[in-house]
Order: structure tokens, then sequence, then C-alpha cells
């Protein structure tokens, strides 16, 4: 193996454990869908207690995406302009992937479509991350401003009417969850987006893990896990379709 295959076999090279920590969060996501659908159905009244633990899932996500970040752009830093025109052409995907929500979810759900939910802000984190990514750490300075402000603005300053920049800045209607189905401002998401780069720079500073971890691709238990974390995205956009339906064939039979 010639020092070129080498090098570009070291930036394929994909830290597991990322993986299996988002395969961990897709499951229970699809895990509190269930339920939710459930309720939505009225087959299994649910106590709504348990929709805070709802949090858990996207800032586990909004993290990774920032420690993801950060561990492609200390594996592309000999070629930034590549690693910031894929994370903006990723940025703008996914993005696309939201709007497309918003309008299924407009003709599906008309009382409460989604607006700016979790794919529109992802999409907007991964473009907008690109501008600070050079600072690396230090973003942890950036992280709590953005966090701040965005818990300030959502709790201070709502509107019954807002537009889509407001929505997306986190100015929203008192009772938003009456509105909408899924709601992620970009202030204070993109905060947890950058708190994840900081942490990314800091555990895989130059592309190295900085922690004992064991090799685990050799235990098969997390192989499943490994297997979700890598087509998170995917199964993202199937598993509620898949699940309504069953439910409404349920129904219906």
């Amino acid at each position: 193996m010639n020092e070129g295959q080498q090098e570009e076999k070291g930036k394929q090279q994909r830290f597991i454990e990322l993986d299996i920590l988002r395969g961990f969060a897709i499951l229970f996501m699809i895990i509190l869908h269930l339920l939710w659908d459930l309720d939505y159905f009225g087959i299994l009244p649910l106590n709504t207690n348990l929709y805070s633990l709802n949090l858990i899932v996207p800032v586990i996500f909004f993290l990774l995406v920032g420690i993801c970040q950060a561990v492609n752009n200390n594996r592309y830093q000999n070629q930034p302009k590549k690693m910031y025109l894929r994370s903006i052409q990723r940025g703008l995907w996914i993005l696309n992937l939201g709007i497309l929500f918003t309008l299924l979810t407009a003709i599906f759900l008309p009382g409460r479509p989604i607006l700016f939910g979790v794919l529109h802000c992802i999409g907007c984190c991964l473009i907008l991350s690109t501008l600070l990514l050079r600072f690396k750490s230090t973003n942890i300075i950036f992280a709590a401003l953005v966090i701040v402000t965005g818990l300030a603005l959502g709790f201070f300053f709502t509107t019954e009417n807002p537009n889509m920049v407001e929505l997306a800045a986190g100015i929203h209607e008192s009772n938003v969850a009456a509105h909408t189905i899924d709601y992620f401002p970009i202030l204070p998401w993109f905060g947890v987006c950058l708190l994840g780069i900081t942490l990314g720079n800091i555990l895989y500073k130059d592309n190295k893990r900085r922690f004992p971890l064991p090799d685990l691709s050799h235990y098969k238990p997390t192989k499943p896990f490994s297997w979700l974390g890598q087509h998170s995205l995917a199964i993202y956009l199937v598993h509620q379709p898949i699940i309504a339906g069953c439910l409404t064939l349920i129904l219906w039979f």
C-alpha cells in the first residue's frame, strides 16, 4: 500500500463509538415515536410526562452533528475548501428533505405541519458550522452565547403569527407544540452543535481518539447499533410512515 492509499484509508476511518451512540439514539427515537403514534391513534393513551424524555434524542443528535463536523474538519485539514463544500452540500440536501417534510405534513397534518423541524435545523447547522470550524475547541464560547440567546428568545419573546425567519431564529407562538409536531429553531440548537464541535476537537484531536476504548467492532452486540447509526438518516425518513401505516392497517382491520 503506497503513501497516498494509506492517507486515503485514514480519512475514511470511522470512529465506531459515534455510530453506536447514534444507533442507540435512533432506536430510542423509534420507540418514543411508536408510543406517540399509539397515543395519537387512540390505541394506547400515554402519560404526557413521557414526552419529556424525547429531549434526550435531539441533544445526542445535535452533539454528534458537531462532533462529526470536527472530526471531518480534522481529516481534511489540508483541504479545507473540499470539506466546507461537502458540508454545505450535505446541509442543503438535508434542508431540502426538511422542506419535503413541510409539504407532506401540510397535506396530511394541516393542523400541525412541520415548518422548521429537526431536518431544517440540522441542515442549517451544517452550513453555518463551516464559518466557525476553524475556531475548534474555542467554539465553547459561541456555543454558550447561542444557547443562552436561544433560550432567552423562546422564553421572553413570543408571537402568535411568526414568519419563517422568526421561527428559524426561535421566536414562536406561546404554545408552539399545539401548532407543529416538530420544532427545532437554530437558536438554541446550533449552540448544541457548536458544543459538539468543541467536544470533537478535544476528544478526537488530530484525527486520533484521545481516550482509551477497546475495539468495539469485535463485539457482536455492537454491530446492530453501529449499522443503525450509519444509516440513521434513511431510518429517520422511513420509520414514521412505516409505523403510521402499520397502525392504520391494524385499526382498519
